[in-house]
């Protein structure tokens, strides 16, 4: 037995395996054109994102804390009561940027499409990092106009199969 072929696994899906590890290619015009077929197809992605509770627990959490700090510092007080509107109107733009990750994400062709609920197709590409956890997916693009993409997204926004599709999906997209 040959090193290669102890490890490269022979599947129909890595067909550089199957000549490295002795089988025989077939010769015939068909199957080759099937398995061009197979090679050039590309995964399709439909994942309906719906509101995340834990996004906005965590959001909620976080505003109390930074105004309990507030309190519990030793700044004079017309700081603190000049500082608790800036945390206040933050969260509000924070809660209002939870809700325009509500809506359609999909692939077609190795294309990344984005959809609000209620809005407009727009095709982006991935840009930058992206943080897949497995309660967490931060997916950062640009659409073809160049404007910025960043949807933040909780476990709890999709169903779990959707959501273990769009994991494995972006792991492969690169």
């Amino acid at each position: 037995m040959s090193r290669l072929s102890a490890t490269t696994p022979a599947c129909r899906n890595n067909t550089g395996a199957k000549v490295a590890s002795g089988f025989p290619a077939s010769d015939s015009a068909q199957s080759r054109s099937a398995g061009l077929k197979r090679a050039d197809r590309s995964a399709r992605l439909v994942c309906d994102l719906a509101p995340s509770r834990l996004l906005r627990i965590f959001l909620l959490l976080v505003l109390l804390q930074s105004i309990l700090l507030l309190f519990l510092s030793r700044l004079p007080w017309i700081a603190v009561c000049a500082l608790v509107p800036v945390i206040v109107l933050y969260g509000v733009s924070e809660w209002r940027r939870l809700a325009v990750s509500v809506g359609r994400l999909s692939t077609t062709e190795r294309r990344w499409y984005w959809q609000v609920k209620g809005g407009a197709r727009r095709e982006f590409q991935l840009v930058g990092e992206l943080t897949l956890w497995r309660w967490l997916i931060v997916i950062n693009g640009r659409d073809l106009e160049g404007r910025r993409l960043r949807l933040v997204l909780a476990r709890d926004a999709a169903s779990a199969d959707d959501w273990r599709r769009l994991l494995v999906a972006l792991r492969h997209s690169r």
